[in-house]
């Protein structure tokens, strides 16, 4: 039993720190890149470390396979929330200095890199160049928008993915039997299968979850009420997941699929995304994928924006679905997104060409006189309001048609 002091008190460490794996063989998922033959999986099996990245969600096993991988050697383990650049600047120093009178290795583990910014992640640059320090990044956010691109180049990238359910129950079963702290404990088959979809693909909130029932549950068997009890769904939700998600409900309301609008809704909703981003987009979504092909739209994904400003959450939630299930189902036409495009390509390529004497307003005699609005023809003077035969754009694109009806 792993235990530590706190005032002359014994702590037990948490569940996720007691059960951790220690080898690959014990290490449940990514089978991607730590299956026999994957890079990943070979350089640590063959103690042949260099430096890399680990990109992935919370509790998909980062951190373990940090540990895994620089077992044995002499490793520092910081976090970037809580280390200042200016400390880390002075700790590769002195690894450097350490590196001129010894051979040893010395592992840097930096967890949650990409909260150093691009212009700080430089000092690993140097150190990682020459050597001083083989460094093993974690970062929970893609990156390709956060880690700076001459690191980048220099670090060999694996991506880890959320676990499936089959694996979370797995670990959940490996901590029963190996803890002792809760071994003896019994679990059912629904509180296992309720813990897997609670988990979100966490291991460590699977853990989290199993230790709480387990300790305060006086009954030798977890059952799935115990874990109803406790366990709180979080998602995690991180920057490029909130991509992903309004991504994938805008390209499913352009595919006019009401259920999976209605599904990445409500996963932004329970994700704590701000219901007024959501409305801001279908409103842009009304004018770009819609346009004049249903004019109602615009028209609904803003009254339904001012309708949740007025009632809020959460009965304002069903506002927006609404709104997003009329958008879903509508007819659609980006003739107006296509000619927007192409009037500001054509606007680039020729430049700020002369307005039409005759569409400029003579308000001066002597704006009169150099024959502005001359032979301007007024539409409401001409049948049907509209004069066949005249142009009113430049002439040098007077044949253009921007906006072509479907």
């Amino acid at each position: 039993m792993k235990l530590f002091e706190s005032k002359g008190k014994r702590i037990v460490q948490p569940l996720a720190d007691r059960v951790r794996p220690r080898t690959l063989s014990e290490f449940i998922g990514q089978k991607h890149v730590l299956s026999p033959g994957k890079p990943l999986y070979e350089m640590i099996k063959n103690n042949n470390l260099h430096s890399f990245l680990i990109y992935g969600p919370p509790g998909s096993g980062k951190t373990t396979i940090s540990l895994i991988a620089s077992k044995g050697r002499k490793r520092t383990f910081i976090t970037a929330t809580t280390t200042h650049i200016k400390d880390v600047r002075e700790m590769l120093l002195g690894l450097k200095k350490e590196k001129e009178f010894s051979d040893v290795q010395n592992v840097l583990i930096v967890d949650e890199i990409q909260h150093f910014t691009r212009r700080e992640q430089d000092a690993f640059l140097a150190p990682v160049e020459n050597g001083d320090i083989t460094l093993i990044a974690l970062t929970t956010e893609n990156p390709s928008f956060y880690i700076n691109s001459a690191l980048l180049s220099r670090l060999s990238i694996f991506v880890f993915n959320r676990l499936t359910e089959e694996e979370i129950k797995e670990v959940v079963r490996q901590a029963l039997e190996k803890d002792e702290v809760i071994r003896g404990k019994k679990i059912t088959k629904e509180a296992l299968n309720k813990i897997a979809v609670m988990a979100d693909g966490d291991a460590r909130k699977a853990l989290n979850i199993v230790e709480s029932a387990a300790t305060n549950s006086r009954k030798n068997i977890i059952g799935k009420e115990d874990i109803e009890n406790i366990a709180v769904s979080s998602p995690y939700y991180g920057k490029e997941k909130h991509f992903d998600l309004i991504s994938a409900f805008i390209k499913s309301m352009r595919g006019s699929d009401a259920d999976a609008a209605l599904y990445y809704f409500y996963r932004m909703i329970i994700a704590g995304e701000d219901p007024l981003y959501i409305a801001r987009r279908m409103i842009r979504f009304a004018a770009e994928d819609i346009g004049l092909k249903d004019t109602n739209a615009l028209v609904i994904a803003n009254e339904a924006r001012n309708a949740f400003q007025n009632i809020g959450p959460p009965e304002g939630y069903l506002v927006l679905a609404e709104a997003a299930v009329y958008l879903a189902e509508t007819q659609k036409s980006n003739a107006l997104y296509r000619a927007e495009k192409e009037v500001i390509n054509t606007i680039n390529e020729t430049g700020s060409l002369e307005v039409p004497k005759k569409l400029r307003n003579p308000v001066t005699p002597l704006m009169k006189k150099w024959g502005y609005g001359k032979e301007y023809k007024y539409p409401h003077n001409f049948p049907g309001h509209k004069i066949e035969g005249e142009t009113y754009l430049p002439d040098k694109i007077k044949e253009k048609k921007f906006y072509k009806e479907e």
